[in-house]
């Protein structure tokens, strides 16, 4: 198991961010590798929802396993190659923005040894998620102006 703590101001009330953020239909416009989400069941951000984003030939259910909005969203992700991971996002206000900080665990079901640390830091590297975050506070950023 590994756990990834990432986290980023918006200069933008949680409620914005909170509707941006958990959106399935917003993934595409923040994360990378270009995904495509589809299979959306239930309203976004509620407990029980799920959704599948594909990445090639690639895909991963993301289930909503808790939400408090807009504070906090508890999510578990079913990845590649067996990975899974939950993703508990807190919202908290700060400095007139939203401070966002996101704190992955990773699990596997399987051992898989060297190759699993492979995958599981290709899917939650630091990297990655340091440009999803900035590209998530842009678009947030952006439209809150307009």
């Amino acid at each position: 198991m590994g756990v990834f703590v990432y986290s980023v101001w918006i200069d933008a009330a949680p409620e914005k961010v909170w509707g941006t953020y958990v959106d399935p239909a917003r993934v595409a416009d923040w994360q990378t590798g270009k995904p495509v989400v589809g299979d959306v069941q239930g309203a976004p951000g509620e407990a029980g929802s799920t959704y599948v984003s594909r990445r090639g030939p690639f895909a991963a259910r993301t289930t909503v396993l808790a939400a408090e909005v807009p504070r906090e969203l508890v999510t578990r992700t079913d990845a590649y190659f067996g990975l899974q991971f939950e993703l508990t996002s807190r919202l908290e206000e700060r400095s007139g923005g939203t401070e966002l900080q996101l704190r992955a665990a990773t699990h596997w079901r399987r051992r898989l040894g060297p190759v699993g640390k492979v995958v599981e830091l290709a899917v939650l590297s630091p990297r990655e998620a340091r440009k999803e975050l900035a590209m998530l506070k842009a678009l947030i950023e952006r439209e809150a102006s307009n």
